[in-house]
């Protein structure tokens, strides 16, 4: 009689990574632990397998993505198992074919992005793209150009 293995889930998954230190840097940010934050964040991304500069880079990711929008990136509650709408949009551009040159658009980025949040994205998966392998996603058929939700009144 043989006996059948256990099928294991892997460690970490991609997505769910990239969200849970998205929800720890909004909490943490929203708290304002002020120099903290960043240790705080690469001790949750090593939980995660990731490394620490991987950490960082994603928190860079997390700061340029805010700045360009010009707010803050909205997150569910950290026990949630739904994303929100900015979860969503971190996951598609972390996944997103870059354009070529800086400033211009693709199908997945049809407004282009700044420089630095290119290399940011770019160092994520230098540092990451094993751990994370986030799958390329095209955005939604109807999408007004933009993933990422804009709340009422912004």
């Amino acid at each position: 009689m043989a006996f059948m293995e256990r099928i294991e889930q892997p460690d970490t998954d991609g997505e769910l990574v990239v969200v849970r230190l998205l929800r720890h840097y909004r909490g943490v940010h929203d708290r304002d632990e002020g120099g903290g934050a960043l240790a705080s964040l690469v001790a949750l991304g090593q939980k995660l397998r990731l490394p620490p500069a991987g950490s960082v880079a994603l928190a860079s990711v997390f700061q340029l993505t805010e700045a360009v929008l010009g707010r803050s990136l909205v997150t569910e509650c950290c026990c949630s198992c739904d994303y929100s709408a900015d979860e969503r949009a971190v996951i598609c551009l972390l996944g997103a074919r870059l354009p070529c040159i800086a400033g211009t658009g693709t199908v997945e980025i049809p407004h282009g992005l700044p420089g630095a949040l290119a290399w940011a994205i770019l160092s994520v998966r230098s540092l990451c793209g094993t751990i994370l392998s986030l799958p390329a996603r095209p955005l939604p058929v109807g999408d007004p150009g933009c993933p990422f939700h804009h709340p009422a009144g912004a």
